[in-house]
């Protein structure tokens, strides 16, 4: 039996309006928690789904995408929710609005990590979700005085430097496989930007409650995750994130100010 139009139309305003999959590792996850809330608070109903593996590369999500491992636990479909999914099954559960790729934080800084398997997850995903825009969602320096900080002159700066340039690379790639632009979600860039206000000018293991760090490399439960889903937000909704009430639980709104401004920066930084 058909469906009426008029039914057609309410089952589609009572979807989501948009709905994201992040193939990435607990960067992703840091940035995913709190972009519901604000997204709702911004009149926008959003969904996303993680494929999320901790401390995972770009190599290791496409070996899993080629032999189509099970590979990953999927928060989307809470009927999915005990299961494990591969790749594949993931993207075609949903018609996904956004599909994001990042590097592993440690190797973001390093150009040839990336080759050729962000340009074959490009392709595989392509293949699946044709319709879906692919962003590459950058990653961020670790904070001042953490350790492994040693792969990268000991420099928070040294290492965003060598991460901004591998994205905008990578971002140049794919775009040369699509024939358009390839956006990035300049996490990496509001973080480093951040830590240019006496505010969240850290260091590691110093106690400072306003870190946007919880360990050295992870975002801060509070203000690092809020400024992150901010940047997502404008990024993929193209709405402007000053005027949005939500804030975390616990947080100064006078921190909060100043994290929305840097965050509205870096996305008009990074918008083409």
């Amino acid at each position: 039996m058909s469906v009426c139009p008029a039914l057609r139309l309410l089952n589609k305003i009572q979807e989501a309006l948009m709905k994201i999959l992040a193939i990435g590792n607990s960067f992703s996850d840091d940035a995913a928690e709190y972009l519901p809330q604000i997204a709702k608070a911004g009149g926008v109903d959003l969904k996303i789904g993680s494929l999320c593996i901790g401390g995972c590369p770009l190599k290791l999500h496409w070996e899993n995408a080629l032999n189509d491992e099970k590979a990953y636990g999927y928060e989307l479909h809470p009927e999915l929710d005990d299961e494990r999914v591969s790749i594949r099954e993931a993207l075609e559960s949903d018609d996904f609005d956004f599909v994001t790729f990042q590097q592993g934080s440690i190797l973001s800084g390093k150009p040839e990590t990336y080759y050729p398997y962000i340009e074959n997850l490009y392709h595989f995903v392509k293949a699946i979700r044709p319709e879906g825009e692919i962003l590459i969602h950058q990653t961020w320096a670790y904070e001042k005085g953490y350790e492994r900080l040693s792969e990268y002159e000991n420099s928070s700066d040294v290492m965003f430097n060598c991460i901004k340039g591998a994205y905008a690379l990578a971002a140049e790639r794919l775009a040369g496989l699509s024939g358009a632009p390839v956006r990035i979600i300049p996490c990496g860039e509001a973080m480093q930007a951040a830590r240019a206000n006496p505010l969240f000018a850290t260091a590691f293991g110093d106690g400072n409650p306003l870190s946007l760090n919880r360990d050295g490399f992870h975002a801060s439960l509070g203000y690092g995750r809020y400024l992150l889903g901010a940047v997502w937000y404008e990024t993929l909704t193209g709405k402007g994130i000053m005027n949005n009430k939500f804030k975390p639980e616990g947080t100064d709104d006078k921190v909060i100010e100043a994290l929305k401004q840097v965050a509205h920066k870096a996305v008009m930084q990074y918008r083409a």
